[in-house]
C-alpha cells in the first residue's frame, strides 16, 4: 500500500510490534494512520479554499453540490481510515480483531463500500431537500436506496455464505470448546445465511412501514439495525471485558497463570472452578447482551414491549455506566501502580530479602508508596458508591432520601464512634505531616518496629524480633523516626596504659578510608569511621572512642565490619585490646603470706572478686551512651 510523503516521518517498525500488547498495537496503528489524517485535512482545506476563492459564479446550486461532494469524499475517506486502524488489512501485527488477513481485507472493502454508499445517499437526499424536493419524494428515494442496499447485502450473504460458515466454525475461544457450545456453533454456521436473509426481509418491511406511517420518527433506526452485527461485536467485547475484569478483581478467576509454577492440586481445582464459573457468567452475559440489543432495536422502531423495553433500557444504561466506571478505575489504578513502581529503588526485591538487618527485612519506601494505596482505596470506595447511586437512579429509584439517610447515619456513627474518628483523623494528620512511611523504623511510646502497612485506622509495625504490632493512630503519641537523617554510631575500644594513642588514631583513620572505598558499604556512609581520642582512663584500661555516621538501617552492618577491620589492623601492628583487671585488697592478708592463705580467707577473697567484677560490669552498662542501646534500652 503506497503512502504519502508524510508517511516517512510516521513509520512504525512492524517487527517491534510482535511483542506489543493490544493497547500498544492500537497506538502504533493510530500513529501509522496519522499521515492519512493530515493528508485528508489538507485536501479538505485546500479544496474548500480553492472553490470559494476562485469560483466566479455565486450559484447556490453549484456551491451546495460542491460542498455535498466534498463532504461525501471526506467522510468516506475518514471512515476508510478508521476501518484501516481497526482491521489493519495490510499489517497483521496492528490488527486488533483476531481475524486472518484475507478476511480483514474482505471486511474492509465491504465496509468501505457500504459506508460510502450510505454517506452518498444521505448527502444526496439532503441536497434534494435543500433544492425543494417534497418530503414524500425524499422518503421514496430513501426507500428505493434502502431496498437496493438490502438486496445487495442479501446477494453478498449468499456469495460469502461458505466463508462465513468456516469462520464461525473456526472462531471462538479455546476455553469455550465444550460440547454444548460446539453444537450451537455448528447449527448457527449451517443456518446463519437463512437467518440473515430473514432479518434483511424484516428490515425492508420495517422501512416500508415507516414510509407508510410518516407521523412516527424512528431516529435512525434503519442504520443502527443494518449495522447490528458490528454493534453486537462491540457490546459483546465490552461485556466480556467487564466480566473478566470484575472476576479478576474479586479473585474468582484469573485469565493468565504461570505455567512453570508448581502448585498444589487444591489450587489447580480452585482454578478449574473459577474457569467454569467464568464461562457460565460469560455465556449469560452474551445472552443478556443479545436480548437487550434486540429489545433496544425494537424500541427504536417504536415497538414497545411492556416492562421488557424498560428492563432492556436499564440494562443498557447499567452496562454503559459500569463500562465508563471500569475504564476510569483501570486508568487510575494503572497510573497509581506505575507511580508506585517508579518510587521503588533499584534492587528493591533483594532489599526485601535481606535477613541480616537488625530492624527487620522491610525495605525503606517513599512517601508515594505510603499514600497512593490509601488514595486508591478511597477512590474505589467513592466510585462504588457513585456507580451504585447512578444505576439506582437509572432504574427510577429516588436517591434523594438515600443520600439524606446516609448523611444522618454518618452523623450518628460519627457521634457513636469517636475513637474511630479520632484514629482516622490522627492518621490523616500523621500522613499529612509525613511523620512516617512504609519501611521506616520508629518508636512510639512502648511500641517500636518497622512500618509494614498503613490503613485508615491502624499502622502495622513489624518488631525487629518478628512480632506484628497493630497500633491505632490515636495511640501513637510522640514518634521517634530512626530513618530520617543519618545514624551516629559511637563505640569504645579499651587499650593498655602504654598503648601508642597516635598510632591507634592513624590505624583507625586508614580503616575508615578503606571502608569508604568499599563497593558494598562505602555508599552507605555519611561520615567516615574516625577516632575521637581518649574518652576516659579507669583504674585498669584506657578507653578510646570511635565514631561514624551512616544511612539508617545500614549502621549495624557497618559497625560489625568496623570492629572486624580495626581489630585485624591493630593486631597486624602488634596492638591488642586490654583485659580489664579487678584488684581486691583484703585487710590482714599481705603479699608475702599468699602461700599461707586459709580456706576461709580464700572464700572471702573469691566473694570480694565476684562482687567487684559485678560492680564493674554494672558501671560499664550505666556509662554506655543511649544511642548505643536499642529501642527501650535493648543493647544493639
Amino acid at each position: 500500500m503506497k503512502r504519502g510523503i508524510l508517511a516517512k516521518h510516521f513509520q512504525v517498525d512492524s517487527q517491534k510490534t510482535q511483542d506489543m500488547n493490544q493497547t500498544d498495537r492500537f497506538k502504533a496503528s493510530v500513529s501509522s494512520a496519522l499521515p492519512d489524517f493530515i493528508g485528508l485535512c489538507l485536501f479538505f482545506g485546500i479544496s474548500f479554499a480553492t472553490f470559494f476563492l476562485f469560483e466566479q459564479t455565486n450559484s447556490p446550486i453549484a456551491q451546495l453540490t460542491f460542498l455535498a461532494v466534498l463532504i461525501t469524499i471526506s467522510l468516506t475517506r475518514t471512515a476508510s481510515i478508521l476501518l484501516h486502524i481497526l482491521l489493519s488489512p495490510g499489517v497483521r501485527y496492528f490488527r486488533i480483531l483476531p481475524i486472518d488477513c484475507q478476511t480483514a481485507k474482505n471486511i474492509y472493502r465491504l465496509m468501505v463500500i457500504v459506508l460510502g454508499y450510505i454517506i452518498t445517499i444521505l448527502m444526496f437526499t439532503i441536497v434534494a431537500q435543500k433544492l425543494g424536493a417534497e418530503q414524500q419524494t425524499v422518503q421514496l428515494l430513501l426507500l428505493f436506496f434502502a431496498s437496493l442496499l438490502l438486496a445487495a447485502t442479501a446477494i453478498a450473504v449468499l456469495i460469502y455464505k461458505n466463508r462465513v460458515r468456516d469462520h464461525i466454525l473456526a472462531g471462538g475461544d479455546a476455553d469455550q470448546h465444550t460440547v454444548e457450545v460446539g453444537m450451537v456453533r455448528r447449527q448457527l454456521a449451517s443456518v446463519w445465511h437463512i437467518l440473515a436473509i430473514l432479518y434483511l426481509g424484516l428490515l425492508s418491511v420495517l422501512v416500508l412501514s415507516d414510509i407508510v406511517t410518516p407521523g412516527e420518527h424512528t431516529k435512525g433506526a434503519f442504520l443502527l439495525s443494518f449495522f447490528v452485527i458490528p454493534i453486537w461485536v462491540i457490546a459483546d467485547k465490552v461485556s466480556q471485558w467487564i466480566v473478566l475484569y470484575a472476576m479478576s478483581t474479586l479473585q474468582l478467576h484469573q485469565s493468565h497463570y504461570d505455567e512453570t509454577e508448581d502448585v498444589s492440586e487444591e489450587i489447580l481445582l480452585e482454578r478449574e472452578k473459577g474457569k467454569e464459573l467464568y464461562l457460565k457468567v460469560s455465556n449469560f452475559s452474551r445472552v443478556a447482551v443479545v436480548i437487550a440489543l434486540f429489545i433496544w432495536l425494537a424500541g427504536l422502531w417504536n415497538i414497545e414491549l411492556p416492562y421488557i423495553s424498560k428492563l432492556a433500557a436499564v440494562l443498557l444504561d447499567g452496562l454503559i455506566i459500569m463500562t465508563l466506571a471500569l475504564i476510569f478505575w483501570r486508568f487510575i489504578s494503572s497510573w497509581i501502580e506505575r507511580k508506585i513502581e517508579e518510587t521503588l529503588p533499584e534492587g528493591h526485591e533483594e532489599e526485601e530479602k535481606n535477613d541480616d538487618a537488625e530492624w527487620g527485612a522491610g525495605a525503606d519506601r517513599g512517601r508515594s508508596y505510603t499514600l497512593l494505596p490509601m488514595v486508591r482505596k478511597f477512590i474505589a470506595s467513592i466510585l462504588i458508591v457513585m456507580v451504585t447511586m447512578t444505576i439506582l437512579s437509572s432504574i427510577g429509584v429516588d436517591i434523594g432520601p438515600l443520600l439524606a439517610g446516609a448523611g444522618v447515619i454518618g452523623l450518628a456513627v460519627g457521634f457513636g464512634a469517636q475513637k474511630l474518628v479520632s484514629d482516622m483523623f490522627s492518621g490523616f494528620f500523621y500522613l499529612l505531616d509525613d511523620a512516617f512511611r512504609v519501611g521506616e523504623y520508629l518508636t512510639a511510646g512502648a511500641v517500636s518496629g518497622t512500618v509494614e502497612s498503613i490503613t485508615l485506622r491502624n499502622v502495622m509495625l513489624r518488631h525487629h524480633r518478628g512480632m506484628l504490632q497493630i497500633v491505632p493512630h490515636s495511640e501513637l503519641g510522640a514518634i521517634t523516626n530512626y530513618m530520617r537523617g543519618g545514624m551516629i554510631v559511637k563505640f569504645n575500644l579499651d587499650f593498655p596504659y602504654d598503648a601508642d594513642i597516635d598510632k591507634i588514631r592513624k590505624i583507625i583513620k586508614k580503616v575508615g578510608i578503606a571502608m569508604l572505598d568499599d563497593e558494598e558499604i562505602g555508599k552507605d556512609f555519611i561520615r567516615p569511621v574516625k577516632s575521637q581520642g581518649v574518652r576516659e582512663i579507669t583504674n585498669s584500661v584506657m578507653t578510646i572512642r570511635v565514631k561514624f555516621t551512616a544511612q539508617p538501617g545500614t549502621h549495624f552492618v557497618i559497625r560489625r565490619e568496623a570492629y572486624k577491620r580495626i581489630t585485624e589492623a591493630l593486631n597486624r601492628s602488634g596492638i591488642y585490646y586490654a583485659h580489664k583487671k579487678v584488684i581486691v585488697d583484703v585487710p590482714g592478708i599481705s603479699d608475702q603470706a599468699n602461700s599461707n592463705i586459709s580456706p576461709e580467707q580464700s572464700k572471702t577473697i573469691s566473694n570480694a572478686v565476684g562482687a567487684a567484677a559485678l560492680a564493674s560490669i554494672n558501671e560499664a552498662e550505666e556509662k554506655m551512651p543511649q544511642e548505643e542501646k536499642g529501642p527501650q534500652g535493648i543493647s544493639i
